[in-house]
């Protein structure tokens, strides 16, 4: 994977409904095109700036590949259909290294802020779970992303949305909460694992609970 993969799209603003045609980037090597991660850590990959103001962040599909990590991530726009055939698409190509999928490219920059922090995603979606079982709800289908990780004072940030969607409040946890279930054998993932989401969190949290196999 060298030069990045662009493509354009005509698409229509869902607020004034103006047609128009944008700029797609479908790949991103980071030593290659170091830009395009910034751009897509800043939230302004693949998005429709309007002239009435509107900002669309647009559906597409996106393979990010970092050489250093030995890391890819494919976006798969689509449902459960477009992440099976990216599954196949990996199986085919043969490739090494860690790979995943994700469904759109927020989930995406999670992976790639992760990434840069040097912390297990798999990990990570199992602290999700574990903090959203420990809130007032226990809805454990509230959104929970990773902001940041502070490591001077030992604590990750997250932003927990309300059961809307809509809005965020900033929480936080301990690092070292992090650090044990990252510090598990069992359980651990395969470099192949595709899709190490909040499923994926719920399950591997529920057979720590349970000590199955």
């Amino acid at each position: 994977m060298t030069a990045p993969i662009l493509g354009t799209t005509r698409v229509s603003c869902p607020t004034c409904g103006r047609e128009q045609q944008a700029s797609l980037v479908q790949s991103i090597n980071t030593h290659k095109n170091p830009s395009a991660k910034d751009r897509l850590l800043a939230g302004e990959l693949n998005l429709l700036v309007c002239d009435c103001g509107r900002r669309t962040q647009l559906a597409a599909t996106l393979l990010f590949y970092d050489p250093d990590s030995d890391y890819f991530c494919q976006v798969c726009p689509g449902g459960q259909a477009a992440m099976d055939q990216a599954a196949q698409a990996f199986l085919k190509a043969g490739a090494a290294g860690t790979q995943r999928i994700v469904p759109s490219l927020n989930a995406l920059v999670e992976k790639v802020k992760l990434l840069d922090e040097g912390l297990e995603d798999w990990a990570i979606e199992m602290a999700k779970v574990l903090l959203l079982a420990a809130t007032e709800e226990q809805d454990l289908d509230r959104v929970l992303l990773f902001d940041r990780v502070d490591r001077t004072t030992r604590v990750i940030h997250w932003m927990l949305f309300d059961s809307r969607g809509s809005e965020a409040q900033r929480v936080a946890s301990p690092l070292a909460a992090y650090d044990k279930l990252a510090a598990r054998a069992h359980g651990r993932p395969s470099p192949t694992e595709l899709q190490i989401d909040r499923a994926w969190g719920l399950h591997a949290v529920r057979t720590m609970i349970t000590g199955a196999n």
